[in-house]
């Protein structure tokens, strides 16, 4: 090995670790994310005007991957179709 290049076998686990980091940072935004749409929803189907206001002005206008993470499955449905779309096309 020259200085100053690593190996595959080197930097694949610090990769690896970094992501599993990046993960776990990321996990309680996640969960608060579903606790919210998921407490907006209950309002919404009981009626509350705010909440419907909430999903149309809000909710819809999140990143289709921000509101498929958020427990949305119209939201991550439409990505798998979109993913697979791309997949098809690069093919």
């Amino acid at each position: 090995m020259t200085v100053g290049h690593a190996t595959t076998a080197e930097t694949l686990p610090a990769l690896m670790a970094t992501i599993n980091e990046l993960q776990a940072l990321q996990q309680p935004l996640v969960d608060a994310l579903r606790l919210i749409r998921e407490d907006m929803e209950t309002a919404r189907s009981s009626g509350d005007e705010w909440a419907m206001e909430w999903f149309g002005d809000v909710w819809s206008n999140l990143p289709l991957v921000v509101r498929a993470a958020g427990g949305d499955e119209d939201a991550a449905n439409e990505l798998a179709d979109l993913t697979r779309a791309a997949e098809g096309a690069g093919a």
